[in-house]
C-alpha cells in the first residue's frame, strides 16, 4: 500500500512539473535569457551583464532561436503522455518502463535548467501592454513577407557601406530604387492631411496587411496602433503611432515614451534589437503630420551613435551630457540599467524627466544661435534601452556643393545611418564628411557655454562635462 501511494505521489509530481515546463517554456519563448550567462559575463553600466564569448552557443539556442525551449516543451508533453497516461500508450512497454522515465526526466531537468524563466512576470507584473507588444514583436516577420507578397508594403533593397569619422562608424546606406519614389514636400504639421493632399495614412481604416495591433497605455488612456513602415529600406521597419490625430510638432509625452521603451524592451526579450526615433517639426525630417515614432531592428550593439554614448565615460549618471566628438549639437542622458525592471511610475519618472531636460537644452541651444528660424524648434529624438539622445534642428535638407542636390537628413542621419539614392551621392557624401553635412543641418555645440551659464546661476547642474 506504502509503494502504491509513493508511486502514486510520484506520478502527480512529473505530472505538475512537465506541465510547469510546458508553461515555463512557453513564455521562454517570448522572454529569452540563458540562465547561466552571469558566469564570465562583464557587467556594464549601461547594458548590464553581458554575457561572455564562451556562452555564444547556448545564447545562439535559446535566446537568437528558442530551440532548448521548443525540446523542453516536448519532452515535457512527452512525459504528460507517457504519465497521465495517453490512450495510445497506456499499457506499452515503453509506458512501464521506469528506466525511459527516469533518463526522460533527467533530460527534461537539464534543459529547463538552461533558461530562466520567472512565469509570473509576465503574468502577474508586466504591463498588459508589455505582453502585447511581446505578441506583436513574434509575428512581425512572417507579417512582414506577407504584406509584401501581398503588394500592401513595399520594400527596397539597399547596400550599407561602412565610413569612419569623428569615431563613429557610420552606416552609409545605398538604395538606388528610391530614385523612383515621388519627393513629398514638407507636410503641414498642424492638419490631419499627407503632403500629397491625400487623407491622412495612419487614420483607419488601416490597411489590413500594415496593421500589426493596438496598444493602450493604461495609466493615461492613451492608445497607439502598430504599423508598418509601407515604404520600407528595412525589413521590419514599423510605426508606433497614436491613434487621435496629434501633430508631428508636439513634444514626446509620458506615454509615449513609456510605450516605446516598453517596445524596445518587449523586443529584447523576444531575442530582437530595435531602437525608435522621433522627427519633431518641421527641419526635422519628418514626412508625415500625424504624430508617430519609428522603431528600427539594428545588431546588437545598437546604431553607430549608440556605440559611441556607450563609450563615453561620464561622472554623474543622472545628468545630460553632450558626445564632444561630435562637431553639431547633442544632448544625451544615460538610463539606469534598473530601468529595465522599473514600475510604471518609475518609467515614467525617469523617461519623462530625461525627455524635458533634454528638451530644455535643445530650446537654449537654439536660442544661442542669432539666426535660427522663428517658430517651434525642430529636433530629432533617439531612444534606445541604455540612452536618450536630441538633437536640435535648423534645416531639414543639405545641399550637395558638387551636385547642387538636396540632401534629407531626419533621425537616422544622427543615429549614424544616412541614406543615399545614387552612386554619385554615396562618393560626395564621404567626400563632403558626414560631420560637415550633420553640422549644417543642425546647430553648433554651445555645451561648454550652457553649463557656464548655468553654474553663473547657481542652479543645480543639469550636464555633465
Amino acid at each position: 500500500m506504502g509503494n502504491l501511494i509513493w508511486h502514486e505521489w510520484a506520478r502527480y509530481v512529473t505530472i505538475i512539473a512537465s506541465l510547469y515546463t510546458v508553461w515555463g517554456a512557453y513564455w521562454g519563448i517570448f522572454y529569452r535569457k540563458f540562465f547561466w550567462d552571469f558566469i564570465g559575463g562583464t557587467l556594464r553600466a549601461p547594458g548590464g551583464l553581458q554575457p561572455s564569448p564562451g556562452n555564444a552557443f547556448f545564447v545562439d539556442i535559446i535566446v537568437k532561436a528558442p530551440v532548448v525551449q521548443l525540446i523542453s516543451i516536448f519532452m515535457a508533453m512527452g512525459m504528460v503522455a507517457l504519465e497521465f497516461p495517453a490512450p495510445f500508450l497506456k499499457g506499452t512497454a515503453i509506458q512501464r518502463n521506469f528506466t525511459v522515465k527516469i533518463v526522460l526526466l533527467i533530460m527534461q531537468a537539464f534543459f529547463a535548467l538552461l533558461f530562466y524563466q520567472n512565469v509570473d512576470l509576465p503574468v502577474e507584473h508586466e504591463p498588459a501592454c508589455a505582453v502585447k507588444g511581446v505578441d506583436i514583436i513574434a509575428k512581425i516577420p512572417e507579417s512582414f513577407d506577407k504584406a509584401q507578397a501581398a503588394g500592401d508594403l513595399l520594400f527596397y533593397p539597399s547596400t550599407v557601406y561602412k565610413h569612419a569619422e569623428c569615431d563613429v562608424d557610420f552606416e552609409i546606406r545605398l538604395c538606388p530604387a528610391l530614385q523612383q519614389k515621388p519627393h513629398l514636400p514638407t507636410p503641414h504639421f498642424n492638419t490631419p492631411q499627407s503632403p500629397s493632399g491625400k487623407p491622412d495614412p495612419f487614420a483607419p481604416p488601416y490597411i489590413p496587411g500594415l496593421y500589426l495591433g493596438d496598444i493602450r497605455d493604461e495609466e493615461e488612456g492613451t492608445e497607439y496602433v502598430i504599423l508598418f513602415n509601407k515604404y520600407a529600406v528595412m525589413r521590419h521597419h514599423i510605426l508606433l503611432v497614436t491613434k487621435e490625430f496629434q501633430s508631428q510638432t508636439a513634444p514626446l509625452l509620458p506615454s509615449d515614451l513609456v510605450q516605446t521603451y516598453l517596445f524596445l524592451l518587449a523586443a529584447q526579450r523576444a531575442g530582437r534589437r530595435y531602437f525608435a526615433f522621433y522627427n519633431c517639426g518641421d527641419l526635422s525630417g519628418a514626412s508625415q503630420p500625424h504624430k508617430h515614432l519609428q522603431l528600427i531592428p539594428v545588431e546588437d550593439d545598437g546604431p553607430p551613435v549608440e556605440r559611441l554614448a556607450r563609450r563615453t565615460k561620464i561622472d554623474y549618471p543622472d545628468r545630460a551630457f553632450a558626445l564632444n566628438n561630435l562637431p553639431y549639437a547633442n544632448h544625451v542622458r544615460r538610463l539606469p540599467s534598473s530601468l529595465c525592471s522599473a514600475t510604471y511610475d518609475d518609467l515614467e519618472r525617469e523617461l519623462s524627466g530625461a525627455f524635458l531636460s533634454l528638451l530644455d537644452l535643445v530650446i537654449s541651444t537654439a536660442r544661442h544661435d542669432p539666426d535660427y528660424p522663428a517658430g517651434t524648434p525642430s529636433y530629432n529624438v533617439i531612444l534606445t534601452l541604455e540612452h536618450m539622445h536630441l538633437i536640435p534642428r535648423k534645416k531639414e535638407n543639405h545641399t550637395l556643393e558638387e551636385t547642387g542636390e538636396q540632401l534629407s537628413v531626419n533621425s537616422l542621419g544622427y543615429a549614424g545611418m544616412l541614406l543615399v539614392k545614387s552612386e554619385r551621392e554615396l562618393e560626395v557624401v564621404k567626400r563632403t564628411s558626414i560631420g560637415r553635412i550633420l553640422r549644417d543641418v543642425g546647430l553648433e555645440s554651445v555645451h561648454e557655454l550652457l553649463v557656464d551659464e548655468h553654474s553663473r546661476d547657481g542652479g543645480e547642474t543639469l550636464l555633465a562635462q
